[in-house]
């Protein structure tokens, strides 16, 4: 149970990260976001750029996943190390968490996630394409769209975020905001926007399928989970849209490809339901 748990608790985290784009949530935040000498962030930014390795540090009340599968714990069992068995199941000691460095200093993510209303050919569908500096220093220029299709007629917003130095900048869609941000909101944003970190999570997870590396190197990782836990780490305004089509009981798979150095290239999520559809990707590129 307690297996089940850590794996349940562990995809949901980086299902919450990659079910709401990051210049969405921080845009709607950008008033409030004070410099503050404890390094807190909004709710809605914590759960953005909470640190999938460590669930607890989002605002969800979610428990500690077990020594026996989480990451860096050094133990645990089946396979899930790039280099290692082919196929196997997953939950083996991973990495720690990654640390922005000079091995990686910025890369494009590219977030879409859709959910679809029955048949009546409603939908909403977030976009976003990120361009993120991690070393040496922090850096972000997002641009996110979010469509919606109710009975026949479109709408579309347009949101932005740009981290420059210490400024945030917010665009909501009518008007922009701007807020300074202390040192340990940066680093935390920093820290928390790593993609490697998907990579070391998911490889400890109890229960996943790895199978790789192939001839280019690239590791496949598959997981499961519930909805419910899901809609536990999401900001409440997206869980209820979500829920409207898709129940707490409804699985979702979260499917990783890795290539080398650890770094995701692709992140597919889906779940479905008599009433409707999710389904989410995040794409990952030109690395530097």
């Amino acid at each position: 149970m307690k297996r089940r748990t850590d794996r349940i608790i562990a995809v949901s985290a980086v299902t919450a990260v990659a079910v709401v784009p990051t210049a969405i949530l921080m845009a709607v935040k950008t008033g409030v976001m004070a410099s503050k000498d404890s390094g807190d962030l909004p709710p809605s930014a914590q759960m953005a750029q909470a640190d999938p390795a460590n669930p607890n540090s989002a605002t969800s009340g979610a428990v500690t996943p077990s020594a026996s599968g989480a990451p860096g714990s050094g133990t645990g069992t089946g396979g899930g190390t790039p280099g290692g068995r082919t196929t196997g199941t997953g939950g083996t000691a991973a990495n720690p968490s990654p640390k922005p460095g000079p091995e990686l200093k910025s890369f494009v993510r590219k977030t879409s996630v859709m959910v679809s209303y029955g048949k009546s050919g409603d939908y909403k569908q977030a976009t976003e394409t990120a361009t993120i500096s991690l070393w040496p220093s922090f850096s972000m220029n997002a641009v996110g769209v979010t469509q919606t299709m109710k009975d026949g007629t479109l709408s579309e917003i347009t949101q932005k975020v740009i981290i420059s130095g210490a400024t945030l900048s917010g665009f909501d869609g009518e008007k922009w905001t701007k807020s300074k941000l202390s040192a340990a909101q940066l680093e935390k944003l920093r820290a928390g926007s790593d993609p490697r970190q998907f990579t070391y999570l998911i490889r400890g997870v109890p229960g996943n399928v790895v199978t790789g590396p192939d001839a280019n190197g690239r590791t496949y990782y598959l997981a499961k989970a519930l909805m419910g836990s899901v809609y536990g780490l999401l900001p409440k305004e997206a869980a209820d849209e979500a829920r409207k089509v898709i129940p707490d009981d409804a699985g979702v798979s979260l499917e990783l490809s890795s290539g080398k150095q650890d770094r995701p290239a692709t992140i597919g999520l889906a779940a479905n339901a008599p009433g409707g559809t999710f389904n989410g990707t995040m794409n990952f590129g030109s690395y530097r």
